[in-house]
C-alpha cells in the first residue's frame, strides 16, 4: 500500500460505516422498525453469532407496509434480503470499482468482511457521497443533465397506503405530492419518501385513513432545473436529505434528483484526478498543522512563564485595586457635587431656552413674511413666463413669415419663367381655336354636298388617307421634310400623276411620307387636288384639337406645381408625401430656365417609399437648393439629382458643376443673412432657412465642394 495517507484504501476506510445497526433474526419486525426509526439508520443487518445472514432496508418496510400484514407477529428474519451482495476487504481495492459494483447490482448498502467473512462494515452511496468531494466536477454539471425525468407523484387526496403502493409497485423511494395544472403541468407541493413510511409504520399510523397532505414533508425542497451539481449536493448535505424535487423556471415539476443521481454524474477517471489533488492538498495541510503545533508548544512554554509570574502580579494588582477604590470614592464626592452644579446649569437653561422660544417666535414671523413675498415673487415670475410665452409665440409666427417671404421672393424670380410656361400653351390653344373657327366658318356647309358627290370607294380612299394622316405623331425637321416631298414628287411622276409638285406638298403636309400606292386611285382621280385639300383641312382640324389638349396639359402641369409650391398646410401636422414628385415639381416652376442650356441628369432609385414629413417646408429646401445650383453653374451646364434609400434614411443629393464655393466662406454659408451676391439680390436667409428645415425633420446636411463641382446632400428618416 502506498505511504500516502489519502490513497484510495483510505478512502475506503473513511467511506466504510463500522458500527452499523445489527440484529438477531428472532428480532420483531416492529421493534426493527422503531429502531431504525429511532437512530435514523435506512438499513439493519441481520446477524447471528458475527455470521451475516441478510439486511432489513427502507424499501423492504414500504413493501411491507402496503401488505397490509401484521407486524407484530413477524420477525426480521421473514422479511430481511437474504443472498446478500457482499464484498470481502483485499478485493476492495478502488473506491469507484465499489461505485460502480453499488450501480450495476442496483443495491445502497455493500457490506465489508474480512478474509474469515467476518463484517468489517458496510459502503452506501451517502458514505461514499460524503468521502468523495469532486466540486469542480460537480458545479461543471448541471441538475437538468443528470435528474430523472420520470416522477411518481400523487395528489394532495391519495391515501398514504396508495402512495407506499405506489411505491412498492413501482420500485421508487419517493413520491411526489403535486396539485394539478392546466394540460400535463404540476406543481410539486410536498413529497413522502421510503424513511416517512417507515416512521409511520413504526407510530403505528392508519395509511389508509390517512391522505397524503397530512403527512407530506412540506413545505418542499426543491431545486431549480438550472441549479449546478454542486449546490444540489451541498443542499442534500446540508439538509441530510438523498433526494431533491426538481423544478422549472415556471415551479411546474421537471424531475428528481438523488444521491444516486450525483453518483452516476460522477466519472471515475475525473474523480481519480480530483482525489489526487485532494489528496496533494491535504498533505500541505498536514504540514502546515505540525508546524502549528510546533507554535502552539512554543506558546505553551511562554504561558508556562507567565503562570509563575501570575501570582505577584494579581498581588500587585490588588493592590492597585484598593487604591482605584479610594480612588472612586472620591470620585463619587465629585459627582455628587456636579450633579447639584448640573441642576443649577439646568435653571439656567430653562430660562435660555425661554428666551430662545421667544427669538423663535420672532424669527418665525420673519420667515412667514419671507414666505408671502416669495409667493408674490413666484406670481410676477409667472406672470413674466406668460410674457416670454406670448414673445415666443410672436417669434414662431415671425418665423413663418419669413419661411413664406423667402418663398414669395424666390417665386418672384420664377415669376417671368412661369409666365412664360403658361403663355406659350396658351398661345398654342389660341391659334389652334382660331383654325378650327375658321374651318367651320369656311367649310361645314360645304361638306354634306362634299360627301354626297363622293362615290363609295372613294369616300373608302377618303377616310382611309385620314386615318393614315392622323395616326403619324412624328415631327421632323424642314430638311427632313423636303426630303420626303421630293421622294413623293418622284413617286408621283412616275405613275403620270398630274401637278405631282403640289400634291406632294398637300401629302407631305397630311404626314404621308412613305409609299403611296394605297392612295393611287384617289390621286389618279381628275379631282384629286380638291380631296387632298378638303383632307388636309380636316386632318388640321384633328390636329388642333390635339395641340389644344397637348397645351392645356402644359399649362395645368404649370399651374399644379405653382400652387403646390405656395401651397401653406392648415394644419401644420406632417403628411406622407413622395420626395422625387415633390423635387419634379419644382423642376416643373424652373421649366423655362431649364430648357435653354441645363441638363439634368436623375438618378431616382425605385420604389422608393414615402417620408412622413412637413411637405411645404421640405418643398422649399429643394426650391432652395435647385435655385442656388442654377445660379452657380450661371444657368449652363448639368444639374445631378440623385435619391436614394440608406439604411433608414432617405438621402437626397442636388449637385451642379460650377465653380463651386470658396475655402474661406464655406464656414459661413448656413449663418443667417450671409450673402455673397450684391445688396438687394438676396436675403442670406436661403441656406439656414433649408438647414433649420432640415433639422426640424430630425435630419442632417452636407456641402462637398471642390473647383467645378459643388453637392449638398440631405439625410432624411423614414
Amino acid at each position: 500500500m502506498s505511504p500516502n495517507l489519502y490513497d484510495n484504501q483510505t478512502l475506503i476506510e473513511q467511506a466504510l460505516e463500522p458500527n452499523p445497526l445489527m440484529m438477531p433474526p428472532e428480532t420483531p419486525l416492529s421493534f426493527a422498525i422503531a429502531t431504525m426509526s429511532r437512530q435514523d439508520a435506512s438499513y439493519t443487518l441481520i446477524v447471528q453469532q458475527e455470521t451475516l445472514l441478510g439486511i432489513l432496508t427502507e424499501r423492504d418496510v414500504v413493501r411491507l407496509a402496503v401488505s397490509e400484514k401484521p407486524l407484530e407477529a413477524i420477525t426480521v428474519s421473514q422479511v430481511m434480503t437474504q443472498n446478500l451482495i457482499t464484498c470481502p476487504r483485499d478485493r476492495a481495492n478502488n473506491i469507484f470499482d465499489l461505485l460502480a459494483l453499488l450501480h450495476s447490482a442496483q443495491i445502497r448498502h455493500l457490506p465489508i468482511t474480512d478474509a474469515d467473512g467476518k463484517l468489517l462494515g458496510v459502503l452506501t452511496g451517502e458514505s461514499l457521497r460524503a468521502t468523495l468531494k469532486p466540486t469542480d466536477l460537480l458545479q461543471m454539471g448541471r441538475v437538468a443533465d443528470i435528474m430523472t425525468k420520470t416522477v411518481t407523484t400523487a395528489t394532495p387526496e391519495t391515501s398514504a397506503f396508495n402512495v407506499a403502493q405506489l411505491m412498492a409497485a413501482q420500485r421508487r423511494s419517493c413520491v411526489v405530492i403535486c396539485t394539478q395544472e392546466t394540460g400535463f403541468l404540476q406543481i410539486p407541493i410536498g413529497i413522502i419518501t421510503e424513511r416517512d413510511i417507515l416512521k409511520f409504520a413504526a407510530q403505528n399510523i392508519d395509511l389508509a385513513q390517512t391522505k397524503a397532505e397530512t403527512v407530506m414533508t412540506s413545505p418542499l425542497l426543491a431545486v431549480p432545473s438550472d441549479a449546478t451539481l454542486w449546490e444540489a449536493n451541498q443542499r442534500m448535505q446540508q439538509h441530510r436529505i438523498r433526494r431533491l424535487v426538481v423544478v422549472d423556471e415556471g415551479g411546474y415539476l421537471a424531475g428528481i434528483v438523488t444521491q444516486t443521481n450525483l453518483l452516476q454524474a460522477l466519472d471515475p477517471a475525473q474523480i481519480y484526478a480530483t482525489v489526487k489533488l485532494l489528496q496533494q492538498t491535504i498533505a500541505e495541510k498536514t504540514l502546515s498543522l505540525q508546524q502549528m503545533n510546533e507554535q502552539m508548544q512554543r506558546a505553551e512554554a511562554q504561558l508556562r512563564l507567565v503562570n509563575e509570574n501570575l501570582e505577584a502580579q494579581v498581588q500587585a494588582r490588588t493592590k492597585e485595586l484598593m487604591v482605584a477604590n479610594a480612588q472612586l470614592m472620591q470620585a463619587l464626592q465629585e459627582r455628587t457635587a456636579a450633579e447639584t452644579e448640573v441642576r443649577r446649569l439646568n435653571a439656567i437653561l430653562e430660562q435660555r431656552v425661554e428666551e430662545r422660544t421667544a427669538q423663535l417666535k420672532e424669527t418665525n414671523q420673519k420667515l412667514l413674511q419671507e414666505i408671502s413675498d416669495r409667493k408674490q415673487a413666484q406670481i410676477a415670475r409667472g406672470q413674466k413666463n406668460e410674457e416670454l410665452a406670448h414673445t415666443l409665440q410672436k417669434l414662431q409666427l415671425a418665423q413663418q413669415e419669413l419661411l413664406h417671404s423667402e418663398k414669395m421672393a424666390i417665386l418672384g424670380q420664377l415669376i417671368a419663367g412661369v409666365a412664360h410656361e403658361i403663355n406659350t400653351p396658351l398661345g398654342a390653344i389660341r391659334s389652334s381655336v382660331q383654325n378650327i373657327v375658321d374651318f367651320l366658318t369656311h367649310n361645314l356647309e360645304k361638306l354634306p354636298e362634299f360627301f354626297q358627290n363622293l362615290s363609295q370607294q372613294r369616300s373608302d380612299d377618303f377616310f382611309a388617307l385620314l386615318k393614315a394622316s392622323s395616326q403619324q405623331s412624328t415631327l421632323f425637321s424642314t430638311k427632313e421634310r423636303r426630303q420626303f416631298k421630293k421622294a413623293l414628287q418622284q413617286q408621283l411622276e412616275n405613275r403620270a400623276i398630274q401637278n405631282p409638285d403640289t400634291i406632294a406638298d398637300i401629302l407631305v403636309d397630311l404626314g404621308v411620307y412613305g409609299e403611296i400606292d394605297a392612295f393611287l386611285p384617289l390621286l389618279q382621280d381628275p379631282d384629286s387636288r380638291n380631296l387632298l385639300r378638303t383632307a388636309y383641312k380636316i386632318s388640321s382640324l384633328t390636329k388642333s384639337a390635339e395641340t389644344i389638349v397637348t397645351a392645356a396639359d402644359r399649362a395645368a402641369k404649370v399651374v399644379f406645381a405653382l400652387k403646390t409650391y405656395t401651397h401653406n398646410s392648415p394644419t401644420g401636422e406632417k403628411v406622407l408625401a413622395n420626395i422625387s414628385e415633390a423635387i419634379e415639381t419644382v423642376l416643373i416652376l424652373y421649366n423655362h430656365q431649364l430648357k435653354k442650356e441645363v441638363e439634368i441628369i436623375r438618378n431616382y432609385q425605385s420604389n422608393l417609399p414615402y417620408i412622413l414629413c412637413y411637405a411645404d417646408e421640405l418643398n422649399q429646401v429643394w426650391t432652395n437648393l435647385i435655385h442656388n445650383a442654377l445660379q452657380a453653374m450661371n444657368y449652363k451646364g448639368t444639374l445631378t439629382i440623385d435619391i436614394l434609400q440608406q439604411d433608414n434614411r432617405l438621402q437626397v443629393s442636388i449637385g451642379d458643376n460650377g465653380s463651386g464655393i470658396p475655402p474661406e466662406i464655406m464656414p459661413k454659408i448656413f449663418e443667417p443673412f450671409f450673402t455673397t451676391k450684391p445688396a438687394g439680390e438676396g436675403s442670406g436667409l436661403g441656406l439656414d432657412i433649408v438647414k433649420k428645415i432640415v433639422e426640424k425633420h430630425r435630419g442632417e446636411i452636407q456641402v462637398k465642394t471642390v473647383p467645378g463641382q459643388t453637392i449638398f446632400t440631405v439625410f432624411l428618416p423614414l
